[in-house]
């Protein structure tokens, strides 16, 4: 038994005791863990006698070892006595331990209370999709540029060209970090240095040589902003692209299946186009869908939840600056953002994603949706079927994050729901066949075990 306190929305405190046989569990098989990495002198490592290696092993460390072992069996207990379901990782705090007994305290963030509003038979127009001749040319043009091969030029650089050099940039005539580099190529006009800089390639030839003065935007890193600075290039090359003409010829060389000419090419580019775009606009009508329904619903979120995912939204943007080389406060000069701004769209990013979890989450309650092992097994079969591999390596490869397949095949089966009783997608019919099925099986077990409560 444990003892559960309400502490705030949704937030609880609960006490559990592990003691007895419980805590015997966890410790021998702390000890077991710990036995299998000490190397006693005439065994082989992990393979002496418990006894033995108990002798080798810090009383800290297993104490330490027996407590972990002990969180997440009393933390499943927990969840079970109290009927709880969490929406985040517990906070966990040992409150006592000695040799009889180990008091852990957990905080649970326990599912808001959701309160569905209309979720079936929403009707959201889908935009109309128009291709127009003007996008197919352009589409061509595109596969023409891509087919593109560069050649050397004889002449002056225009844009569009490439331009081969090295550089090397300085501010008050003093060379600052990340300032040169040797043999770039550079688009003119892809916009990928700061404005004014490739402009002033225009006209440059190779073997020449140019200096380049800019003035570094007042938004960027605090060193460099707003300053001058002077670039002193070095060109050695000028390419320029070739483009292929367009002919039956070139269309063949491109070995599209069903596509012989410049006429198949064409209605090729405006079905592609038209597949994409009626892609975007059925995207669009769920996303529209998707926000009326939560609108619909109400729910209060606790302010401590949306905090914490609001730190973890920020810690995932500042992991992917530091991958792309840059640190946060750099990030924060260049885009302009403070602290504080930076907060709220956290925060406010954080409450959008805990509402549309939270509702949907609800929605697959009420539907009595659930993923079958059968749904995972297909998913294994599919992944092995697309990767031409064996479906026991799939399994051996994926099998470890389980769980976040499941998470992930139940997002699939409520959206595809919602789908269904709001949308009207012909294609998603054959998909939901069994799903439905599953979905009644699951009602009909729901009603009987009501009954049978009910009756007791």
């Amino acid at each position: 038994m444990s003892e559960l306190k309400k502490i705030g929305n949704s937030e609880f405190e609960v006490k559990y005791v592990v003691k007895d046989e419980e805590l015997k569990k966890a410790n021998d098989k702390a000890l077991k863990n710990l036995a299998s990495k000490v190397n006693v002198k005439g065994f082989r490592k992990g393979k002496a006698p418990i006894e033995l290696a108990k002798e080798h092993i810090s009383p800290v460390d297993l104490a330490n070892q027996t407590i972990n072992e002990s969180i997440n069996p009393a933390y499943q207990a927990v969840l079970k006595e109290h009927s709880l379901r969490p929406i985040a990782q517990p906070e966990v705090n040992v409150t006592k331990f000695d040799d009889k007994e180990i008091e852990l305290t957990f905080k649970i963030f326990n599912e808001p209370e959701v309160n569905l509003g209309q979720y079936k038979d929403i009707k959201v127009p889908l935009d109309e999709v128009k291709v127009s001749e003007k996008e197919v040319e352009e589409a061509i043009n595109q596969v023409l540029n891509d087919s593109a091969e560069l050649v050397l030029k004889d002449g002056a650089a225009a844009m569009g060209d490439t331009v081969v050099f090295d550089f090397k940039g300085y501010i008050n005539n003093k060379e600052f970090d990340g300032g040169s580099a040797d043999n770039y190529s550079l688009v003119l006009g892809s916009n990928q240095f700061i404005p004014g800089f490739e402009e002033q390639l225009v006209g440059v030839t190779a073997e020449s040589k140019k200096d380049i003065i800019v003035t570094f935007p007042e938004q960027y890193i605090k060193d460099l902003a707003g300053k001058e600075a002077k670039f002193v290039c070095m060109v050695h090359e000028i390419k320029t692209k070739k483009v292929p003409e367009l002919n039956d010829e070139f269309v063949k060389e491109l070995a599209i299946e069903g596509v012989n000419n410049v006429a198949d090419l064409k209605l090729f580019k405006e079905k592609e186009l038209a597949n994409r775009k009626n892609n975007e606009a059925k995207q669009k009508q769920f996303s529209e869908l998707l926000n009326t329904i939560i609108n619909n619903a109400t729910l209060e979120i606790p302010e401590k939840l949306i905090e914490r995912h609001a730190n973890e939204i920020k810690e995932n943007l500042i992991s992917q600056i530091t991958q792309n080389g840059l640190t946060f406060e750099q990030y924060k000069e260049i885009t302009g953002n403070d602290d504080n701004s930076l907060n709220e769209q956290f925060k406010e990013n954080a409450l959008t994603n805990l509402k549309q979890m939270l509702v949907l989450n609800k929605i697959g309650q009420v539907e009595h949706l659930t993923i079958t092992r059968n749904d995972v097994e297909n998913y294994y079969s599919n992944v092995a079927k697309q990767y031409n591999m064996k479906v026991e390596d799939v399994k051996k490869a994926l099998s470890v994050n389980e769980q976040g397949i499941i998470n992930n095949l139940y997002n699939q089966k409520i959206e595809r729901f919602i789908r269904v009783n709001n949308l009207e997608d012909s294609s998603l019919k054959e998909e939901t066949k069994e799903d439905s099925k599953t979905n009644n099986e699951n009602k009909e077990e729901a009603t009987k075990d009501n009954n049978e409560t009910t009756s007791e």
